[in-house]
């Protein structure tokens, strides 16, 4: 049972309504991955969509989801100019999840052509996670429940900054990854986020809790010397740190794609941005799958979505 307090009846039905919606818990090897940063503009929806991409390329179903309800732009910079339907719809039941997805045609380049990436669009200026009632929080766990079957991995752009609604997809995902540049305000405000996660940033095994990723840096160096900053006072002041997963390098292919409505991992495969991901799926994919892990450890009560949306749902009431 979960144990945490409930401040009326609706919560209480929408936590029996996440227990009952749990068939595939513990049975499921889908991860669960929110991306966030501490400030916008550090290109953590760019990093997310050229993930998506990358480990589609090593043979993976992704489905990327633009979970920054209110402020949402994954679309156009994936390329879709306008959505034809949003997460909105499958919110007022107007249109089923099938109907919302949009299906990308994977690169020529994969070594696996079974890898796919489908995006959820989001809506803009809809309401947040944290907001929503409990008949649309349970339209919306129902829908996504179909996402174990057509996905390894589901990437999920949480936005930026320590609103709940954030920090939500944060504490209900296994992996988190934390989008961080150079710039003195992007890694103090990288530490607020480290900060107010707490004791949910601590992963219980390497392939789960808090990744750091260090973008648009000069050289490996320099990320090195941000990511261990960053690290060293989470250590000082938190009693633990972030797994540094990566850096992306500073390329004027990713500020002209962006201006051109293109994923420039996509767009400019050789660019040294778009190694820089692919190198980021790789070390992605030796944590989550490179190691040969017990079947008793892959099956724990936070895997897959129903895992995903206890740990969501949990978040969500207890700060109503």
């Amino acid at each position: 049972m979960l144990e945490y307090y409930y401040k009326s009846d609706q919560a209480g039905d929408l936590r029996q309504m996440v227990l009952n919606n749990n068939k595939s818990l513990g049975t499921s090897g889908l991860r669960s991955i929110s991306i966030l940063s501490g400030k916008g503009g550090v290109g953590k929806s760019n990093i997310a969509a050229a993930l998506a991409f990358a480990l589609a390329d090593f043979g993976k179903k992704v489905t990327l989801i633009d979970a920054d309800l209110g402020m949402a732009n994954l679309d156009i910079i994936c390329g879709v100019s306008k959505a034809k339907f949003t997460i909105e719809n499958l919110l007022d039941g107007s249109r089923n999840l099938n109907e919302i997805l949009v299906h990308f045609r994977t690169s020529q380049r994969a070594v696996d052509m079974n890898g796919s990436v489908s995006l959820l669009p989001g809506g803009f200026g809809i309401k947040e996670i944290a907001d929503l009632t409990e008949f649309e929080m349970e339209r919306l766990f129902t829908s996504l429940s179909e996402l174990e079957d057509i996905s390894d991995y589901i990437i999920m752009d949480a936005g930026a900054g320590i609103h709940k609604g954030v920090l939500s997809f944060a504490y209900a995902s296994e992996i988190t990854i934390l989008v961080t540049t150079p710039e003195p305000t992007s890694i103090r405000d990288a530490y607020g986020v480290i900060k107010s996660l707490g004791a949910a940033a601590w992963g219980t095994t390497p392939a789960s809790g808090l990744m750091l990723v260090v973008n648009s840096v000069s050289s490996s160096m320099e990320a090195g010397e941000v990511a261990e900053r960053i690290r060293r006072i989470s250590m000082q002041y938190l009693g633990n740190a972030p797994v540094y997963l990566g850096y992306v390098l500073k390329d004027d292919a990713v500020e002209r794609n962006v201006r051109n409505c293109k994923i420039f991992y996509r767009t400019e495969p050789s660019s040294k941005a778009s190694i820089c991901v692919r190198n980021l799926a790789g070390e992605l994919l030796r944590l989550c799958e490179g190691v040969k892990i017990k079947k008793e450890e892959i099956t724990t009560k936070n895997s897959g979505m129903g895992g995903f949306f206890r740990k969501l749902v949990k978040t969500i009431l207890s700060q109503k």
